[in-house]
C-alpha cells in the first residue's frame, strides 16, 4: 500500500462500519466496491471480509439468547456454508475485469430487488420447502465471490415474513459463517498482499464505528437510508465497469 492508500482505506471501512452500525446492513456493499477502485479486487475482498467477520460474530454473541430462539430452518446453514465454498473457488478462478463487472451487477439486482419487495404485493408470496436452502446457496455464493450476500438474505426474510430482529439474525449468520469459510480457504490458497498493519487497524476502525452507529441507530431515518444508499449503489456500479474496461 502507498502513503494514502491505507489512511483512505480506513476511512471507507470506518465509514461502511458506521452506517452498517446505523442500519444493520450495508458494510461490503459499500466497502467493497469503493475499496477496489484503488486496490487489486481480491485485496478488496480481504479487507471487507475481515472486519465483517468480526462485526456479525460480535452481534451475534450480543443477541445470543434471541439467535435460540430465532427459529430459523436449519437447512439454512448447510446451504450457505456450500454457497460460501462455491463462491470463495469463483472469486479466486475469476479475472479480475470479470469480478469488477459482476460486483456491479449484483450491486444493481440488489437495487432492483429492494424496490420490488417495496411493493404490497411482494410479502403475499408463501414460501415453499425448497426456499431456504436455495436463498441460502445463493446468499453464500454472492458473500463470498463478491462480497454482496445480503440482498439475497434481504429478500428471504421479507418473503418469510421475518420481522426485524429475526431477518437481523439472518443476515449476520450469513455474514459470519460465509466470512469464516471464505477467509478460511483464502487463507488455505493464498492470501492476497495486505500488510497486517491495514487488516488489524482497518478492523479495529470498523468495529469502532460500527458499535457507534449500533448505539446512534434509532437517530437516523431508514427511508432516506435507503434512497440515498440506492443511488450509491447505481453510482459506484457505473464506476466499477469503466474501471474493468479501463483494466
Amino acid at each position: 500500500m502507498t502513503d494514502w492508500t491505507l489512511p483512505g482505506s480506513i476511512a471507507i471501512l470506518s465509514a461502511a462500519g458506521f452506517v452498517h452500525g446505523l442500519f444493520g446492513i450495508g458494510f461490503a456493499m459499500i466497502a467493497t466496491p469503493l475499496l477496489a477502485l484503488f486496490l487489486d479486487y481480491r485485496a478488496a475482498v480481504l479487507l471487507a471480509a475481515l472486519p465483517l467477520l468480526v462485526m456479525a460474530a460480535s452481534w451475534l454473541v450480543v443477541h445470543r439468547d434471541r439467535l435460540r430462539g430465532s427459529g430459523l430452518p436449519v437447512s439454512l446453514l448447510p446451504a450457505i456454508a456450500v454457497g460460501a465454498t462455491v463462491g470463495t473457488v469463483l472469486q479466486a478462478s475469476l479475472p479480475e475485469q470479470v469480478s469488477l463487472v459482476l460486483l456491479a451487477g449484483a450491486l444493481t439486482g440488489s437495487v432492483v430487488m429492494s424496490v420490488l419487495l417495496e411493493r404490497p404485493r411482494a410479502a403475499r408470496a408463501t414460501l415453499a420447502g425448497w426456499a431456504p436452502p436455495a436463498f441460502g446457496t445463493l446468499a453464500g455464493v454472492t458473500e463470498s465471490a463478491l462480497n454482496v450476500g445480503a440482498p439475497f438474505m434481504v429478500l428471504y426474510g421479507a418473503l418469510a415474513r421475518l420481522d426485524r430482529v429475526r431477518a437481523l439474525i439472518a443476515l449476520n449468520v450469513c455474514f459470519a459463517l460465509g466470512k469464516t469459510i471464505q477467509i478460511g480457504l483464502m487463507q488455505a490458497s493464498g492470501l492476497p498482499r495486505v500488510s497486517w498493519l491495514a487488516l488489524g487497524a482497518g478492523t479495529a476502525a470498523s468495529l469502532l464505528a460500527f458499535h457507534v452507529g449500533d448505539a446512534m441507530a434509532s437517530r437516523f431515518p431508514e427511508v432516506r437510508f435507503r434512497i440515498a444508499f440506492r443511488c450509491f449503489l447505481v453510482a459506484i456500479s457505473a464506476t466499477l465497469v469503466l474501471r474493468a474496461l479501463y483494466l
